[in-house]
């Protein structure tokens, strides 16, 4: 069974368009919410991983795990 259905808003809103405003409000909207997403992964996430390496917490860092294998040797 087929059933043939149409977009109800396409038949609604199809010869009417948007006024430039509108679109540029909605733009602006979509721009605000990436950057607050970009600024939020930024804060929780680079920022204390590049603040913990800097400062040494976490990973060891290469040189040290290289002496450390070189004296087991």
């Amino acid at each position: 069974m087929h059933c043939n259905m149409e977009n109800p808003f396409k038949t609604i809103i199809a010869s009417e368009t948007l006024p430039e405003t509108m679109k540029q409000k909605v733009m602006d909207d979509i721009a605000l919410i990436k950057l607050s997403l970009e600024v939020a992964d930024l804060v929780s996430v680079k920022y204390p991983s590049a603040i913990g390496n800097f400062f040494g917490i976490g990973k060891k860092s290469t040189k040290e795990q290289n002496n450390k294998k070189e004296k087991e040797d």
